[in-house]
């Protein structure tokens, strides 16, 4: 019988000093290992809950109101500063869906042709094929121009144009607003072309890149979320603009505060458990960020992504 009031007394204990903790405030983290990192406010998460329209995007900082609709290129002195780097993303406050405008074999790439620079690239396509707008944005140019025939220019919000060449008929005009997958035209060989194709090219300021940079042909999926611009270079890893030591301090602090996403260039001596520990998170989280097994041997001057 005391056996029986002991063990109902220590439950009664336990369960009125459970009830009379405190009640935790939602923004307090228990249980939390130590090497996983405090929580942040990601500001691009905060604008995403605000109306879309309240937004600035990019393209209003790059372009101002420079809004062009006869020719492509633009005046040099809109250009940024030959040691100003800048992040194209295609993930944020600003992002939209990408769609293949044709899904087709490529028959020609971005690079030089001959004596001449081919600034796109040419994916095979049928007469009257539909061609599609690759992401969100605003017609630019829709018109007949030059070499390009049948030609639909299309400004998205991320700061980057996209064009659609040699179309065989346009059904866009000029200010329509797109979305990822609305109908730019029909497929065809006007202007400077051989076959029928489409001749799809991307371009920042005027200035041409090669779209392999950003999209995968064979699957055409997206195979980054950001592009990097600098001295009118276009690179996914922003360590491999030309003339850039891997190892100056100043760049990796720059590189860290970039878009205010947390990169670690790699040093002598470091590895993912010494990154890990110095980002307060963990050695699982950096290789599921980065896609890469816990084997993997980092290279000085290389990239990671904390967070």
């Amino acid at each position: 019988m005391m056996f029986r009031y002991f063990i109902l007394a220590t439950s009664l204990f336990f369960y009125s000093n459970l009830n009379a903790q405190p009640k935790l405030a939602d923004n307090i983290v228990v249980d939390v290992p130590i090497l996983f990192a405090p929580l942040k406010v990601d500001p691009l998460s905060l604008a995403e809950e605000l109306s879309a329209d309240s937004l600035v995007s990019d393209d209003e900082i790059y372009y101002k109101d420079c809004w062009n609709s006869s020719q492509i290129r633009y005046s040099q002195n809109m250009l940024p500063s030959k040691d100003e780097m800048v992040a194209i993303t295609f993930v944020g406050a600003h992002d939209s869906p990408f769609f293949p405008p044709v899904k087709g074999k490529v028959i020609s790439g971005f690079g030089r042709r001959g004596s001449r620079q081919h600034t796109g690239t040419d994916v095979k396509l049928n007469s009257g094929d539909t061609v599609r707008c690759a992401f969100d944005g605003r017609v630019r140019l829709a018109k007949r121009f030059s070499g390009y025939g049948n030609l639909v220019l299309v400004r998205h919000r991320n700061g980057l144009e996209t064009i659609y060449g040699h179309l065989k008929t346009i059904c866009v005009k000029v200010n329509d607003t797109l979305k990822a997958g609305d109908l730019i035209g029909l497929g065809g060989r006007t202007g400077r072309a051989t076959t029928d194709h489409l001749h799809f090219e991307t371009r920042f300021l005027g200035e041409p890149f090669d779209s392999k940079k950003y999209i995968d042909f064979d699957t055409f999926a997206l195979t980054t979320d950001k592009i990097y611009y600098k001295n009118r270079q276009f690179e996914v890893d922003p360590v491999r603009f030309r003339g850039k030591s891997r190892n100056n301090n100043t760049e990796q602090v720059f590189l860290a505060a970039v878009d205010g996403a947390t990169r670690h260039v790699i040093c002598r001596g470091d590895n993912l458990w010494t990154i890990a520990r110095k980002y307060r998170t963990s050695v699982n989280k950096l290789c599921a960020v980065n896609n890469i097994p816990r084997n993997k041997i980092l290279k000085i001057g290389t990239v990671l992504l904390v967070n």
